[in-house]
């Protein structure tokens, strides 16, 4: 049947009713089509919010395994503030509640780092601080920037102290033995100190322990280990000044 000839029909079926017998048979006739259109309408009603809302990325850091989750909201927001961002207009993200175990490796941790992979291939991420072993495990999989390169000579001077290094010649060897057999059971070599570059071939420093960061311990981040966390700049962030003012913050 043509549509002229269905609206018609729907007409005469409709002629001489009352308002209230037409809307219930509207509703009996359209009741699939008015929610679809409905529930469209909503669909695109909450994208826009969800567009104008939106705001872009000023600075994103994970500090991870500090279990800093209580105070991870005041801690955006001093920061925000020392570094002169708008959080009505930008985002400031510090992600102090994350953790992970490479030795557990739970689905958990497999989910969470599937997640910290993406958010370094979608530059995501400008600074990430963790436990050395967590630091190492990425460090070897160069995720962080050349210090030398990175950082200004008046910095290089104040934290080449507490630099966290690894030997670029040790990396390269172990992806090769990897690559050729990557099932291989055979003891691996164990990399040096990562605070004696003496014992390296090619020392690369990539890292800045923070020993006695009062800013750390002001948001409650590492209140139960001793050992100093490390802090690297993500060598695909989008924001590197801010990053440079986190690590200010972070070694007042």
């Amino acid at each position: 049947m043509a549509m002229r000839d269905e609206v018609k029909e729907q007409q005469q079926k409709l002629k001489g009713k009352s308002v209230r017998e037409k809307l219930e048979y509207f509703w009996d006739y359209y009741k699939v089509h008015t929610i679809v259109v409905l529930f469209a309408a909503f669909a695109i009603c909450i994208f826009i919010k969800d567009m104008m809302a939106s705001k872009d990325d000023a600075f994103s850091a994970l500090v991870l395994n500090s279990y800093g989750y209580e105070q991870q909201a005041d801690f955006q927001e001093d920061f925000a503030a020392y570094a002169g961002i708008d959080t009505k207009t930008y985002n400031c993200q510090i992600d102090a509640a994350s953790t992970l175990s490479l030795d557990a490796m739970t689905q958990l941790d497999l989910a969470f780092s599937q997640r910290l992979a993406g958010m370094v291939q979608t530059n995501a991420l400008d600074a990430f601080v963790s436990d050395a072993e967590i630091f190492g495990h990425y460090a070897e999989g160069m995720m962080f920037q050349d210090l030398r390169g990175e950082l200004s000579a008046e910095e290089y001077e104040k934290y080449e102290p507490y630099f966290y290094y690894v030997d670029a010649v040790f990396i390269e060897e172990k992806n090769r033995v990897q690559e050729e057999d990557p099932y291989s059971d055979s003891p691996q070599e164990t990399a040096a100190d990562p605070t004696d570059p003496s014992a390296m071939k090619d020392p690369v420093p990539v890292g800045i322990y923070l020993p006695d960061s009062a800013k750390l311990a002001q948001w409650n981040c590492y209140m139960n280990t001793e050992e100093a966390p490390v802090f690297g700049f993500v060598f695909s962030g989008k924001h590197p000044d801010t990053a440079h003012l986190f690590l200010a913050y972070l070694t007042e």
